[in-house]
């Protein structure tokens, strides 16, 4: 019997395991280059990106000051907080632009917090001989002191009412009793205004919005009574809520005459921020903690500085009026 040996040689498929193989660890490689090491990078663009707004954000609130502040100052703010969004506490602030008047725009890009190296480590990426991989981010953020703006509640207070100690009191329109003396030092039921009017009327035939421009006079509502249609102002939502208050400067009193009843008029000067905890008026109180006796009426919470939403006002200076200043995102 003859044996017919095959030489293994001949077959045609030899090796081809071996390819698949290396195909398929470099299509593994790539998947997990695009799963893990994309990640990687859309999660450090993220952070850059928060350490940038904060940044941003930061070095307006410090610019916008009386004081101003300096290119060494601005830095100092923005790196600060462009580190603390970082996981690593660590990110390059490549940039701080303060040449147009009263923005900042903050540029950051990736840091590794332990090899100070200005690129990200890739697990997978590198295996395929990729280059290396920085990311970066931009900010820039605005400030301005508000001319002009639409306060939610219509009514007005000197500033002398708004303690910046952190805590709640009671701001009165009416009541307090013999010997309650407003900071003006006068009884509440006897204010500068006759009748302790602290409302004003509100702008146009509808609703409960005051637009108010700072250094122009606004009327007051005649009376002491809340004016028609802001009784649904008062409910649960404004509960825990920061709201602008426009502050006066003075008022006709002494100034125009006569100046009494409906022709009295407030010279509004800036907005306070303040948070609702609680009120009393006529036919409408939220008073949980009975702070109000009952014959006081008022607004009680906390004074939270002199800002407040930007989108509640329109129009503005960059040169530092003692106004409520307002920072923002633009970009």
């Amino acid at each position: 019997m003859r044996w017919v040996k095959r030489r293994l040689t001949d077959n045609p498929e030899r090796g081809a395991a071996g390819v698949m193989v290396a195909v398929m660890l470099l299509v593994l490689i790539g998947a997990g280059a695009m799963a893990v090491d994309v990640g990687e990078i859309y999660s450090e663009r993220a952070e850059l990106q928060n350490g940038a707004d904060a940044g941003a954000l930061s070095a307006a609130s410090l610019c916008s000051k009386t004081t101003g502040c300096t290119q060494a100052s601005a830095n100092s703010a923005a790196n600060t907080y462009a580190n603390a969004n970082a996981k690593d506490s660590a990110s390059n602030v490549q940039s701080v632009d303060l040449s147009v008047a009263g923005q900042v725009t903050v540029v950051t890009s990736t840091k590794d917090g332990t090899s100070n190296a200005g690129f990200l480590r890739k697990m997978f990426a590198s295996a395929l001989n990729t280059p290396n991989v920085t990311v970066g981010a931009k900010a820039t953020a605005s400030w301005f002191y508000p001319t002009s703006g639409v306060s939610i509640l219509p009514l007005t207070f000197a500033t002398c009412e708004f303690k910046d100690d952190g805590l709640p009191h009671k701001i009165l329109t009416q009541g307090g009793g013999s010997g309650a003396l407003d900071c003006n030092g006068r009884n509440p039921s006897n204010q500068i205004i006759p009748g302790g009017f602290a409302w004003l009327q509100p702008t146009g035939n509808t609703g409960c919005n005051v637009t108010a421009t700072v250094g122009q006079w606004y009327p007051t509502s005649t009376g002491a009574s809340m004016p028609n249609g802001c009784d649904i102002m008062f409910n649960s939502s404004l509960v825990g809520k920061t709201v602008a208050i426009p502050v006066y400067a003075y008022t006709c009193t002494g100034i125009l005459s006569p100046c009494t009843g409906s022709s009295v008029k407030y010279m509004i000067q800036k907005w306070a921020g303040f948070k609702v905890q609680g009120w009393r008026f006529s036919g409408n109180t939220y008073d949980p903690t009975n702070v109000f006796t009952t014959s006081e009426k008022g607004l009680y919470g906390t004074f939270v500085g002199y800002s407040a939403d930007p989108s509640l006002f329109s129009g503005g200076t960059t040169t530092p009026n003692g106004n409520v200043v307002v920072v923002k995102l633009i970009n």
